[in-house]
């Protein structure tokens, strides 16, 4: 019974099981004994272990797959969950509807957990949701979604700033949660530009239909078309829409930096987040003048460059560490 079992879940990794084979795996796997189980996924993971990645070292594995449990769980199973989720698990629990079987006191401390993803700043990144949804990430950016993402409901939660091609699944709506604003979506693609530092929270659609809720004492609800961006300002608790374009709205993805009618704490705020420093401002009035351009610069020290034709100030640099002293 065990390698028929074995081999069924080696079916599944690699290639589709019918529908009476994932009944029957189904209820196999609902009525083994949590050592059964353990037994198992330990074997499964033996033969498809990464020969590179230090033993015992999941997390390395895991970032690499873009998989990061935010609980660490100790024990045996949990441990073999684990290190078995990215090339096991997740397939496997999404094809074979794991609430019929979750009774597994076990398995339901898995799905529990959520799976959480942290791009530094200086750096960008693309991950698939395990409904294909795609999503790219911003400098800067978490984004965190409950390990059962997909079976019953398509919820995620973002600060920062992300690029999204919804998988579209018109039985379960896709959610996006940042601190003020709830976005619904049924298959799209769009924006959301959503730090927690920021005063302002952005959403541009790009195609298909969103809509936003926000989540302030008054709450307030809008549907935005393509090439429309909405805009809550968080202070004010307002909530406004207009026109704007791809290209500019999309710079990030194309790592160009653009700015328009911007001050010059904005800028800061921005070229740290994109070159990943820490930026120190001396002298006074340096807001005062507004500005707006556009760069595509590898290193700061391009930018900053520019940036001397238009103030007036002088610059040093150490490492990630950057003084700008305003005459």
């Amino acid at each position: 019974m065990r390698k028929e079992l074995k081999e069924l879940i080696n079916t599944h990794i690699h290639g589709r099981l019918n529908v009476e084979e994932r009944e029957y795996l189904r209820q196999n796997l609902s009525m083994m004994s949590d050592d059964e189980l353990t037994g198992i996924l330990s074997d499964i993971w033996n033969k498809f272990e990464d020969k590179t990645t230090p033993e015992n070292d999941f997390d390395h594995l895991s970032e690499k797959l873009g998989i990061i449990p935010q609980q660490k769980k100790t024990h045996n199973l949990l441990y073999w969950t684990r290190k078995a989720a990215a090339a096991i698990l997740i397939p496997l629990i999404v094809g074979l509807s794991v609430y019929h079987y979750a009774e597994n006191k076990k398995l339901n401390n898995f799905i529990a957990n959520s799976t959480s993803i942290d791009v530094a700043s200086g750096e960008k990144a693309q991950i698939t949701l395990p409904d294909g949804t795609t999503v790219c990430l911003n400098a800067a950016t978490t984004i965190s979604y409950p390990s059962d993402f997909g079976l019953k409901a398509r919820e995620i939660f973002l600060n920062g700033e992300a690029y999204l091609d919804v998988s579209k699944n018109e039985k379960i709506p896709f959610f996006v949660n940042t601190d003020l604003v709830q976005i619904k979506v049924l298959g799209t693609k769009f924006n959301v530009n959503a730090y927690s530092s920021a005063s302002i929270i952005e959403t541009y659609l790009v195609e298909g239909s969103i809509e936003l809720t926000t989540k302030g004492a008054k709450p307030q609800s809008i549907i935005l078309s393509p090439n429309e961006k909405a805009a809550y300002y968080k202070e004010r608790d307002i909530l406004s829409v207009f026109k704007t374009s791809t290209r500019f709205e999309m710079a990030w993805l194309r790592g160009e930096l653009v700015f328009r009618s911007v001050q010059f704490s904005d800028i800061v705020e921005k070229l740290e987040r994109r070159y990943g420093v820490k930026i120190q401002v001396m002298g006074d009035d340096y807001n005062k003048n507004l500005f707006t351009g556009n760069f595509k610069e590898d290193y700061i020290d391009g930018v900053l460059k520019i940036l001397q034709l238009h103030y007036n100030f002088t610059y040093t640099k150490n490492g990630d560490e950057v003084q700008i002293r305003f005459e």
